[in-house]
């Protein structure tokens, strides 16, 4: 789905320079060839405060350091229309490269072909836009979809004597992450007619939204037998409400997200059972290249959008737990 936009490039920042080097003509180094210094670069996120966000910006402030351009931060603090305003000022700014967190797969789409036209290179981090754009780092929504769906029907299909029953949060119905990994979770369904959806409402990322939702699916299904959140961070209050209901052992909570300390933790007490991990920290260096990268005119054969995967970690509870698979701000 994501390589239909434009070329990939799988693997970390080390991948992402080779591939985009060959495009400059460059020879493979990580520094920069091309004088980068005094370039602007504005970063707009869904909103700043949270691991995932603070953790790119820590890499990306890290990369304009070295290398002497600005980097501005503009927080949209979760409010949509906000985040649509400050795009438009942010392109009447002409930066050299606009870093863009999509809340929703059109919200910024009209945008961010804008800023394109006018010759600013958009930088899409992890939740992609319909409109393709210079460059994107992410996660692939389709495998994580697809994987922890595989993963629910192992724990809660035939032969496991659960109610194949499953409760999924998303944080927006309308969000990148959520579209495409409720496709590819409906389709792994579709093929195992014991397991039912018996709740797919957002959240709108709010941790006590989620925990409401839970708390009311577990009165209606209380021998639900997973729950598939879209972020950990709301998914949390998910958990807390199985918790809260004395279901801890027997509801696996599933999670996606940026892999940060308090996601280990979640797991360790148990308001988390299994979270797919695309490491903000790692996603972190990647965007701090990819700007590199398209500061010095890194650009996708024939017009494509560069493409970076980010690598996948799974943090689970049980002898596989190991706590060095998260990372610390």
């Amino acid at each position: 789905m994501l390589s239909s936009l434009g070329i990939k490039i799988r693997g970390a920042a080390s991948s992402a320079i080779v591939g985009a080097c060959v495009l400059l003509g460059g020879s493979g180094h990580a520094s920069a060839d091309v004088d980068i210094s005094g370039k602007k670069v504005i970063f707009v996120p869904i909103a700043m405060g949270i691991s995932l966000t603070e953790g790119w910006a820590r890499r990306m402030r890290e990369h304009a350091d070295i290398h002497g351009y600005t980097l501005d931060i503009r927080d949209a603090a979760f409010n949509t229309g906000a985040m649509s305003e400050l795009l438009a000022k942010a392109i009447t700014e002409k930066p050299d490269v606009l870093v863009v967190h999509n809340p929703t797969v059109q919200l910024l789409a009209r945008q961010i072909k804008q800023a394109e036209s006018e010759g600013i290179k958009v930088l899409q981090v992890n939740l992609q836009s319909n409109q393709a754009s210079s460059a994107f780092v992410g996660a692939n929504w389709e495998r994580i979809g697809r994987e922890i769906a595989e993963d629910i029907v192992k724990e809660c299909g035939e032969g496991s004597g659960k109610s194949g029953k499953v409760s999924i949060i998303p944080g927006q119905l309308t969000a990148a992450d959520s579209v495409i990994m409720n496709e590819a979770a409906f389709k792994v369904f579709e093929a195992h007619p014991e397991i039912e959806v018996v709740s797919n409402q957002a959240s709108d990322w709010e941790p006590e939204k989620a925990r409401q939702i839970t708390a009311t699916v577990l009165q209606q299904h209380p021998d639900l037998c997973a729950v598939f959140g879209h972020w950990d961070v709301h998914t949390m209050g998910a958990g807390n409400a199985v918790k809260d209901a004395g279901l801890a052992d027997d509801v696996l909570v599933y999670a996606t997200g940026g892999g940060d300390d308090v996601a280990c933790k979640a797991v360790e007490d148990k308001v988390l059972d299994r979270v797919w991990s695309y490491d903000a920290d790692g996603q972190g260096r990647d965007v701090g290249t990819m700007v590199d990268l398209l500061l010095q005119g890194a650009s996708g054969a024939d017009g494509a959008m560069m493409e970076v995967e980010s690598p996948m970690k799974i943090i689970k509870a049980g002898d596989s737990y190991d706590p060095d698979l998260c990372w610390k701000m």
